[in-house]
């Protein structure tokens, strides 16, 4: 689904502003730095998201909330899931479950989205070949959130 250009222009002109903000939290180095439009909760996030670099894995992973969605605003990226791919570009709204395998790659320089999660219900991971792995096993301990343990590169 798209949204209407007018919406889409206001949410970028929001996303500007906020991004003049600093930020909450920043993952790795250029790779992902977010906001939080509303307090952070327990029931349901929404976050402003600056994404400048793909996702650092080859496997798709998953999210612990019981769904999330996300509004491209700027940039595209191509989503690759089970059986296939999809390109997301500006205006595009996806929905998707928690557990949802998926990964996410640049197609421009950069993107921001808006990004709502549900509650958190679950730890999140990636799909290897040996099965489902715990993204604190799967990811190295230096807590960049970027750096794939070499047993699964």
């Amino acid at each position: 689904m798209k949204l209407p250009v007018p919406l889409l222009d206001r949410l970028k002109a929001r996303a500007d502003r906020i991004m003049s903000r600093t930020p909450n939290k920043v993952i790795g180095e250029q790779y992902l730095t977010r906001w939080h439009i509303i307090p952070k909760n327990p029931l349901f996030n929404i976050y402003l998201h600056h994404v400048e670099g793909s996702d650092p894995d080859t496997h798709l992973h998953d999210h612990p909330w019981l769904f999330n969605c996300s509004i491209v605003l700027r940039g595209q990226m191509k989503e690759f899931l089970t059986r296939r791919s999809r390109p997301l570009t500006a205006g595009h709204l996806t929905a998707r479950m928690g557990r949802a395998p998926h990964r996410l790659v640049l197609e421009t320089p950069d993107c921001v989205t808006v990004f709502v999660t549900g509650p958190k219900c679950r730890r999140w991971g990636f799909y290897t070949e040996e099965g489902w792995v715990a993204s604190n096993d799967y990811l190295s301990g230096e807590g960049n959130g970027r750096t794939v343990n070499s047993e699964f590169r």
